[in-house]
């Protein structure tokens, strides 16, 4: 039954029945040792290759090779280990011939495999590439951490930039606002009363403005981008009802590169400083239309109190009088911007040289009611005249002598009568001749005011009555 496993050895004696016991013994546990680790090796080689998992085809092969070598070579011990005992030569000389064959082709991918396992790195190598690799790894690990902390201020600084940005432009006209090259909105900041930037984002000036607004400032944004050069315009429109005016300044938008992305537009609303300018500008035309009235009043006055003097002095005295007068009125006008003056200041004013008298000898009765400008100038004069006559020949020249002024609305509201009325003076007799303040009082007060006027000299005292309609009165109380 064996002859096929010994190739016809079986006329040879057992290796058992010619080594002495203790050879056999020898033999047996070394074969029987050295093929049960040839065995295992290769099944460890095999497992470790597997797990690795990082080889390239030549590697692979050459592993393969050698433990297909190591396990030949282990069952050639084997056989060996059979054949102390029975006829196996013919066995062990083909695995012998088959561990020989794969040693020889082992030694040649070897050899062709040389090159490249020469260039895998040494252990020495390894560990000074994992040490580089490791101080590296520390450098980068510093350098962002120097990163890390240094974008951590920049965003701080960014975040206070912002802050203050927003504190600047909180609550000021100011809007700022960007625009793609469609014109359309992609971001505003402080966006005028009445539209915010989700109502902006994505819309174009002709969506929001009137048509003739925007085609104007469309028309300003598309020269920025064609030119490159910051555009400046002023326009007036209305919006939600209120018209506004706003300061433009337009510049392009651009990439690192350059390119012109589309536009940054800051709008100035400056409808309150228009308003103020308008209204200065109506406040100077209305100033030098009154200038021109009082400069004629003045003439006038300077012509008829030098027709009724004799002298130089005596003019003087005069005229400068009723220039302090009208220099009076004037104050009261200017300290309420030239829009009135309360009356009973005007008659206090007028009276002011005798303040102290103020509620004993002088009486100053009625609402206080603001009069328009033109009324408080020819009051005033008149009440100057009035006050001048009481004091040179009336109430006023005598310690003993009252004046009452008092003033009250009749005819339904329609009209505001002032009496002036002295009593105590010297006895009056009426003047033979018309004076500059009587023909002031009766004629141009009336005239100028629309107004009657009675002026008459009982022996008692002088009256003078002076109603004017209540168009001249801007307010009562």
């Amino acid at each position: 039954m064996t002859s096929w496993l010994s190739f016809g050895a079986e006329g040879f004696p057992l290796r058992s029945e010619v080594w002495p016991a203790g050879l056999v013994l020898l033999h047996a546990v070394a074969d029987g040792v050295i093929a049960a680790s040839f065995l295992i090796i290769p099944a460890a080689l095999l497992y470790i290759h597997k797990r690795r998992g990082e080889s390239n085809p030549g590697e692979t092969a050459l592993i393969t090779l050698f433990a297909l070598f190591i396990l030949a070579v282990g069952l050639a011990h084997f056989a060996s280990l059979v054949a102390l005992w029975a006829p196996t030569q013919g066995i062990e000389g083909l695995l012998k011939a088959a561990a020989a064959l794969l040693a020889l082709t082992t030694a040649i991918v070897i050899w062709k495999l040389a090159p490249q396992l020469l260039r895998l790195p040494s252990r020495d190598r390894l560990q000074a590439e994992v040490a580089a690799h490791l101080r590296t790894f520390e450098e980068l690990k510093g350098a962002r951490h120097q990163l890390e902390e240094r974008v951590e201020a920049r965003t701080k600084e960014l975040e206070e930039a912002k802050q203050r940005f927003e504190i600047a432009l909180r609550g000021s006209p100011i809007s700022v606002f960007s625009q793609d090259r469609d014109m359309r909105f992609t971001w505003a900041h402080n966006a005028p009363a009445g539209l915010s930037p989700e109502f902006l984002k994505g819309k174009t000036d002709a969506e929001v403005l009137p048509a003739e607004a925007a085609a104007v400032i469309m028309a300003a944004k598309r020269k920025v981008m064609e030119t490159g050069t910051a555009e400046e315009l002023e326009t007036d429109f209305e919006l939600f009802g209120r018209k506004r005016s706003f300061y433009l300044l337009i510049e392009a938008l651009r990439n690192g590169n350059g390119a012109v992305l589309g536009t940054t537009s800051v709008a100035v609303d400056v409808s309150e400083r228009k308003a103020n300018e308008d209204q200065l500008r109506l406040l100077l035309r209305e100033l030098t239309h009154r200038s021109k009235n009082l400069l004629a009043v003045i003439h006038a006055i300077a012509r008829q109190t030098a027709s009724r003097t004799r002298s130089v002095e005596d003019f003087l005295d005069r005229f400068s009088a009723r220039l302090c007068a009208i220099g009076c009125s004037h104050d009261l006008l200017i300290a309420d911007n030239w829009q009135g003056a309360s009356l009973r200041m005007l008659v206090e004013q007028q009276l002011g040289e005798h303040a102290e008298q103020f509620g004993e000898t002088i009486a100053i009765e009625g609402e206080d009611v603001m009069l328009k400008p033109e009324a408080v100038h020819n009051l005033g004069l008149a009440l100057h005249e009035l006050a001048t006559n009481a004091q040179k020949y009336g109430s006023l020249s005598d310690p003993r002598g009252q004046v009452r002024i008092e003033w009250q609305f009749c005819e339904e509201a329609s009209k505001l009568k002032l009496v002036w009325q002295e009593r105590g003076g010297p006895p009056v007799t009426p003047p033979q001749r018309s004076g500059f303040g009587r023909a002031m009082i009766e004629t141009v007060i009336g005239q100028a005011l629309e107004g009657d006027v009675s002026l008459s000299f009982p022996p008692k005292g002088v009256r003078c009555v002076i109603v004017i309609p209540s168009a001249q009165v801007t307010s009562r109380g």
